[in-house]
């Protein structure tokens, strides 16, 4: 059994991983082929649970057992380079059903593709080919490396604009063509698009109040409020 500190904070992280998981499968099984977009949405709160899961396994103790420490270094678990184009490919699917993800359209994970490699060379260089740790002779998680952290938070600023200027380009096309139902998914896609500008708001703010991304103990109240907005997307996604 996998020892686990039950403290305030890794018990409420614990709690919206769990829910976010939860209904990340709920939505899977929602996904058709004549509809992606429950797809999308349960591949993003699966993102957001696992964006969350470092600091609930750093609250839990995890971080100070060597055993395991060693392992969730090298484990990608913050996707931050794929948490934007899904957003994006949701916000398509969610207006258009039929819409199917083209070949040249796939070079948008290329960059999450690239860290993923990124990261197993990590691994195998560490475990398969050095003698001792190389790269990870510093004892720092690299998901938490500066370079990474602005990149995705970039990467989520540009696809966040795409997916906004997407949904009032498509909804001024068709104005004259609106019915209800139209009506009631735009409203839900306004509300996803606003919770996304709260996260990217958040995720500024607080970095220029704490730019220590690896500071578990100081950054509690982020990822606090990341979790509560990934709650409203799961629930009101799910809804609608």
């Amino acid at each position: 059994m996998f020892p686990f500190g039950f403290g305030t904070k890794s018990v409420v992280l614990l709690y919206f991983f769990l829910h976010g998981i939860v209904f990340s499968l709920l939505l899977l099984t929602r996904s058709s082929r004549q509809d992606r977009s429950p797809f999308w949405l349960s591949l993003l709160l699966l993102l957001c649970s696992l964006y969350i899961s470092p600091f609930m396994f750093g609250y839990a103790g995890w971080y100070s057992i060597d055993s395991f420490r060693k392992i969730l270094f090298y484990l990608p678990l913050q996707q931050l380079l794929l948490l934007g184009p899904v957003v994006y490919f949701y916000t398509r699917s969610l207006l258009d059903p039929d819409y199917q993800i083209k070949n040249i359209e796939k070079l948008h994970f290329l960059p999450a593709g690239l860290y993923l490699i990124y990261s197993v060379i990590i691994f195998t260089g560490d475990y398969f080919i050095s003698d001792q740790i190389y790269f990870y002779a510093d004892g720092q998680d690299k998901d938490f490396d500066l370079w990474y952290q602005i990149s995705g938070f970039l990467s989520m600023l540009i696809y966040f604009g795409r997916s906004l200027q997407y949904y009032f380009r498509y909804k001024r096309n068709i104005y004259d063509e609106l019915s209800y139902a139209d009506e009631v998914i735009y409203r839900w896609l306004l509300h996803f698009l606003s919770a996304m500008l709260l996260l990217l708001i958040l995720r500024a703010l607080f970095f220029l109040l704490n730019p220590e991304w690896g500071e578990f103990g100081r950054k509690f109240w982020y990822y606090f409020s990341f979790s509560l907005v990934t709650y409203f997307l799961s629930i009101q996604g799910y809804t609608h």
